[in-house]
């Protein structure tokens, strides 16, 4: 129930046309580029915590918009959403790389992804429905609190919080992660 179906229904309603939300929208594009180069520069330890809060920054546009900010409050919150979502995908791509075994990393990508996009057709087929029941901007708040339970659930569990990119020295000539004790 992102900011993706009910958007461009807030921008004609709320923001006043087309124009304005493709300016929404290029926030989001420059969070990707933005968030898709701090990714090359930083590499986090604490995997599980920046994948769920990069996922959890999915939740900021669709509460901005809930809370009717001004169009560029509107456009950092799309941003920070782009940038969170690149550096979460960016740092789970490499955990997985790291952890999986190069004959079983196709079909462990397909299940990653098959799990990460099966909920957004249902959310996609409610927004609209919803929004006619209860409202746009009640729509869009329920949205951001859903992305934002769904992303911080996972935190509940300790191996989640706990998952870790293994230092640069802990790894092969190929970037394969060399076991260390503790892992034994």
């Amino acid at each position: 129930m992102g900011y993706q179906v009910l958007g461009p229904v807030y921008g004609q309603q709320v923001l006043g046309g087309a124009a304005r939300w493709g300016v929404v929208v290029s926030g989001f594009t420059a969070g990707l580029v933005a968030g898709a180069a701090l990714a090359l520069v930083w590499k986090p330890r604490q995997v599980g915590l920046v994948v769920c809060a990069g996922t959890g920054s999915m939740a900021v546009p669709p509460a901005a918009m809930a809370a009717a900010v001004p169009l560029p409050a509107l456009v950092i919150a799309t941003g920070t959403a782009g940038t969170g979502l690149a550096v979460s995908m960016t740092v789970w791509a490499s955990l997985v790389r790291e952890r999986i075994p190069a004959d079983r990393l196709g079909r462990t990508l397909s299940y990653s992804t098959l799990g990460q996009i099966l909920p957004v057709p249902f959310g996609y087929l409610l927004a609209g429905p919803a929004a006619h029941l209860i409202g746009l901007r009640t729509t869009l708040a329920a949205g951001a609190l859903i992305i934002t339970t769904a992303a911080a659930v996972p935190l509940a569990i300790a191996q989640v919080r706990g998952l870790c990119l293994a230092p640069a020295e802990a790894r092969d000539a190929d970037g394969a992660v060399t076991p260390t004790r503790a892992d034994r």
